[in-house]
């Protein structure tokens, strides 16, 4: 367990003076972040967030290849020590994150709710960026491989051509092809997911079928409410262009104002949910 632990203080506190009950985990995507901003905001609207990193850190595995989940185990015992109560248990996730956070749904009755932000509904491939990536799972349960939707050729020699040369890749059509040759067990299941859930995803995701996969999702579950924004992308944001430069359109997908719009949506939607969730 790696990351930062932010707790509310002065005028940080929720309007009856202290922190919202029970504890927020943050998780971000492949970028390797911890998604500290979406828990400064957290944090900011009186809630004790935990922004953690689940690869790349110090005793951690360094790529996303076969991260095992018990680590989330440290998670629930600090949480127990030195979070504001154990329950609820609030898990967000985006991208990457989110597929962590639905594999963790399925197997840790410990968590309460979960949000999803552009979410995957099958666990897929590793992510090393050398040769060998997507040969092996991105994740472990109990020592084995948690089965996945290996790598089909017919999509990846286009994109690895573009990013051999440096130009920005779309990956969606790579993540459909894997999906559609995909073996039943590699879909994450969320059916017997006894909290509630958040869906969050664009109809113009670059990066893979979150807006697929958000809608699979909630058809497993009906504690699980989808929100899929038309013409928004892979990432949220509300200046989407000056956040990651000329290459966002084609990696991430949507409108600048789609984006834009998503993200101040989502937002209003997660704090609603989140103040319903952790009362007293």
């Amino acid at each position: 367990m790696q990351g930062f632990h932010l707790t509310p203080q002065g005028q940080h506190l929720a309007p009856q003076g202290k922190a919202h009950p029970g504890t927020v985990v943050v998780f971000g995507g492949s970028d390797g972040g911890a998604n500290v901003e979406q828990a400064r905001m957290l944090r900011d609207n009186g809630y004790d967030v935990l922004a953690l990193y689940f690869f790349g850190k110090p005793g951690q595995k360094e790529f996303i290849d076969e991260v095992p989940l018990e680590f989330f185990d440290e998670v629930i015992a600090y949480v127990k020590e030195k979070g504001n109560g154990s329950e609820p248990l609030t898990v967000i996730g985006t991208s990457k994150g989110a597929e962590l956070t639905a594999n963790l749904a399925a197997r840790y009755p410990e968590i309460s709710n979960i949000v999803l932000y552009t979410p995957a509904d099958h666990t897929f491939g590793s992510l090393t960026y050398q040769q060998g990536s997507g040969t092996t799972s991105c994740f472990t349960w109990k020592g084995q491989p948690v089965p996945f939707a290996k790598e089909q050729g017919s999509e990846m020699g286009t994109m690895l051509f573009r990013f051999a040369l440096g130009l920005p890749v779309s990956y969606r059509a790579g993540y459909e092809a894997n999906v559609a040759a995909a073996a039943p067990d590699s879909i994450i299941d969320l059916s017997d997911f006894h909290g509630h859930g958040l869906l969050f995803a664009g109809t113009e995701d670059a990066m893979w079928q979150g807006d697929v996969a958000a809608e699979t999702l909630a058809a497993q579950n009906k504690n699980l409410e989808p929100h899929i924004y038309d013409g928004a992308g892979h990432l949220f944001h509300e200046n989407i262009e000056e956040l990651i430069g000329p290459s966002w359109e084609t990696m991430f997908g949507g409108t600048v104002e789609a984006n834009r719009k998503a993200k101040l949506d989502s937002d209003r939607i997660l704090l609603e949910h989140l103040t319903e969730w952790h009362t007293q």
